[in-house]
């Protein structure tokens, strides 16, 4: 079988099984080896990895000496080329007491390791089974997935006698092939009726052709009759159009004065159109208007109702003065926005960790106000860009306006840039807000 692994691994691994079963070495006594060397021996062996990790241990087999084969070996998963292989042998009591010095002290029969095999997958030399003879005692062969392997010291003979299939001796009896008359006449049935089918597909086939040529050449006929009806009304379309651009153009010179008078009056009568057609638009306009203000008040008024959670309305520490309106229209002129004080913050930040983090989620809470505001609400355009992440928010993409437990001088000048760049926009939302007019 062509060896097609590149390296060979515990995963391709897939039966075990183990050539000339013995209790003894090839050179021990043999006297023990003659009387206790011919049963049958009850083995299973252990697969362990290279760290001695335990990966599986057999079933029990007895069944033969000179091949045991141990074909329910589970897919292994790992990827070390390099495994240990025991196989342990139950050795009888007789034999025990035979070697052992304490003969009273042995009753039952004992599980031994009969031989350790430490197997380097990439390191064996592969063998087919039915053409060798393994002369080792205890020898593992190992089927992995691209053939069988044994170990590269083990000592391998061919089979030299192969013996040969049976050959069965070919009869010389002749046969005599022979033809019965009720053969003969079926067989002439059967050519009489496929030549009677083969005829009448001809005659069917020729009937088909006659049909479609007709067909064709009366569809031709339509298809000219057709083309020359198209041609003639295509000539009379355009006779028609001639004879139309010169009445219209004697049209033309004839009434060119009452024309004139004509344009006039429709000019007119577009102006008063047209000044009635303004009134109503600009008192639709003005109805959409002031809809349009009632639900920017109504908005604004529901997200300070949202924000009172926060203390951004607390007049001690709040960035935003705001009293009740009687009105929602009147809810503008009652919110009054304060810029940040660098000076007071720093103060603030700087008491404790907790007071640094009150003072970011402040900032953060006053930075969306002012976004949802401006953007949302009024659609007023902001000079710098306002972006939201909590504690952490952002002014135009590069400037914090938070504070850090660290304040280096570059943070610390990026920051008070964050806070002039967003005085600014309070300012110019304050300049909005003072200059808007409701209907």
């Amino acid at each position: 079988m062509k060896r097609f692994l590149l390296s060979r691994r515990q995963r391709h691994l897939r039966m075990i099984c183990f050539h000339n079963i013995s209790l003894f070495r090839a050179n021990g006594d043999s006297k023990l080896i003659k009387e206790y060397g011919d049963g049958f021996i009850p083995c299973f062996f252990i697969l362990e990895s290279i760290r001695g990790e335990l990966l599986y241990v057999s079933e029990v087999q007895s069944g033969s000496l000179r091949k045991l084969s141990f074909q329910e070996l589970p897919k292994l998963t790992g990827a070390s080329t390099m495994i240990v292989l025991k196989l342990v042998g139950l050795v009888p009591s007789d034999i025990l007491c035979t070697i052992s010095s304490d003969k009273n002290g042995i009753i039952d029969d004992k599980w031994c390791v009969l031989c350790t095999y430490t197997i380097d997958l990439n390191k064996l030399q592969p063998i087919n089974e039915d053409t060798v003879l393994i002369a080792g005692t205890n020898a593992p062969v190992l089927d992995l997935i691209d053939g069988s392997y044994t170990l590269a010291a083990e000592k391998i003979k061919p089979l030299k006698g192969l013996v040969s299939s049976h050959k069965r001796n070919i009869s010389q009896v002749k046969i005599k092939f022979s033809l019965a008359y009720s053969s003969l006449l079926k067989l002439n049935k059967l050519l009489e009726y496929s030549s009677q089918v083969h005829e009448e597909i001809n005659e069917i086939s020729s009937k088909i052709e006659d049909d479609f040529l007709s067909l064709k050449n009366q569809n031709h006929w339509y298809m000219r009759t057709v083309q020359k009806s198209i041609e003639t009304l295509e000539k009379e379309a355009l006779q028609r159009k001639k004879s139309k651009k010169n009445i219209e153009m004697a049209q033309l010179e004839s009434n060119d004065t009452i024309n004139h008078s004509k344009t006039e009056l429709s000019l007119m009568s577009q102006d008063e159109s047209i000044n009635d057609d303004y009134g109503s638009i600009y008192s639709r306009f003005v109805q959409i208007k002031d809809r349009l203000d009632q639900l920017r008040f109504k908005k604004l008024y529901q997200l300070i109702g949202i924000f009172h959670s926060t203390d951004l309305f607390n007049s001690d520490r709040g960035y935003i003065y705001f009293e009740k309106p009687s009105s929602v229209n009147d809810v503008i002129n009652r919110l009054k926005l304060k810029p940040l004080n660098i000076e007071i913050l720093l103060r603030q930040a700087g008491e404790s960790t907790k007071h640094r983090e009150y003072v970011n989620s402040q900032l953060g809470y006053y930075l969306l106000f002012l976004h949802l505001t401006a953007i949302q609400i009024f659609k007023a355009p902001l000079p710098y860009r306002l972006m939201y992440y909590g504690s952490t928010s952002v002014i135009d993409s590069q400037y914090p306006l938070y504070f850090t437990d660290q304040m280096i001088s570059k943070h610390q000048a990026k920051l008070i840039k964050a806070i002039h760049y967003f005085n600014a926009d309070i300012l110019q939302f304050k300049q909005i807000l003072e200059n808007y007019r409701p209907t």
